[in-house]
């Protein structure tokens, strides 16, 4: 594509074309700046030439064509942080949010040198007598984001950047994916993401830029793991332990000075086996208790008997005998308060806990 060409694109992409015709003259021993301005003209060289021929006369007249063209693009860097100053942004929460880091951008880099026009490049042809400016690449830079910012206040779709080589067309691809997935979850992450995207894209074409381009990949590389993490769908929650039964719930009771199990007390010891099984409960403890009736000595070994009576109805119905626990405390431990000496048929009883 000739110079005169770039004027006939839109902006981004005159823009783009500009900072990549930039980089093809770095490589080629050319100023790593941009487009060439004309700085000093001699007329007298020109008018003194009258000899020269048609095709040559036609190239002066192209040159100042072209200068014209990038001196009106260079106006542009300026004129272009005004309508993004001075724009109302539309579109959705992505849009916004993308013309909010486009804006920072082209002035970030407006602010670090751009407009400055400091470097030379020697008339090209050997004849003209023409001398050439160029500026710098930061205000290709601002042109480029604020046209992007525009377009993103508008409401626009505003593509990513086209990738440069095979590593970064694997980014590319990763990025597309997810502010596809998530500009309408996480318009911030994704806007962030695809704004330095384009700012690594843009700043690698400008071998002055490298320092930029590096600080633009690492952001970029942490955004989109950000976005990315953020689109995984969450695991689900562990499954909720199910608490062993209270054993206090299982209780015998006894005739007085007896421990002999009755029906019931024996339909209680059939639903301590079944909630073991079930709940995976592994150990089972027994205390034996009495009443305050009878001296304390007896009611101890009392309680022992009633304790061991339930275990061995617990390992008839299957318990094993080593995983159960009996005791007894005799008339210690009360479940109704009473003096000494008083018969209570709630305190003549055997408590089977469950323990896992």
């Amino acid at each position: 594509m000739k110079q005169s060409e770039a004027a006939g694109l839109n902006a981004v992409d005159a823009a783009r074309y500009t900072v990549h015709r930039n980089a093809q003259r770095a490589r080629h021993g050319g100023p790593d700046s941009a487009e060439p301005f004309i700085r000093r003209i001699d007329m007298q060289k020109i008018s003194g030439r009258r000899d020269l021929p048609s095709r040559k006369r036609g190239t002066i007249a192209g040159l100042f064509a072209v200068a014209a063209c990038a001196l009106l693009l260079a106006g542009c860097a300026s004129s272009s942080l005004d309508d993004v100053d001075g724009a109302q942004p539309a579109g959705s929460a992505f849009d916004r949010a993308l013309y909010k880091d486009y804006a920072a951008l082209a002035h970030g880099f407006g602010a670090n040198g751009g407009g400055r026009y400091d470097d030379f490049w020697a008339d090209p042809l050997g004849y003209l007598g023409l001398y050439f400016w160029q500026t710098s690449p930061n205000d290709m830079l601002v042109k480029a984001f604020s046209d992007k910012a525009l377009l993103a206040a508008q409401g626009q779709d505003v593509a990513p950047e086209q990738a440069s080589d095979a590593a970064a067309q694997a980014y590319r691809a990763r990025l597309v994916r997810a502010v596809a997935s998530g500009s309408g979850r996480f318009p911030d992450e994704a806007a962030r993401a695809q704004a330095n995207y384009d700012c690594w894209m843009l700043t690698a074409m400008i071998p002055s830029q490298s320092a930029a381009s590096s600080q633009c990949r690492t952001a970029f590389g942490g955004d989109i793991a950000q976005l990315e993490a953020k689109l995984r769908p969450a695991l689900p929650p562990p499954p909720v332990a199910q608490a062993p039964a209270a054993g206090a719930d299982y209780t015998v009771y006894f005739d007085f000075d007896s421990w002999s199990l009755s029906a019931e007390d024996l339909a209680v010891l059939t639903k301590v086996i079944e909630t073991a099984r079930a709940g995976g409960q592994t150990r089972i403890a027994v205390v034996g208790h009495t009443d305050t009736s009878g001296p304390a000595a007896y009611n101890r070994k009392l309680s022992v008997r009633r304790a061991n009576v339930v275990v061995e109805a617990l390992v008839d119905m299957g318990a094993r005998r080593e995983a159960i626990r009996a005791t007894g405390v005799g008339e210690t431990d009360l479940a109704v308060q009473t003096p000494d000496g008083v018969r209570e048929a709630k305190n003549r009883r055997a408590v089977i806990d469950l323990l896992p």
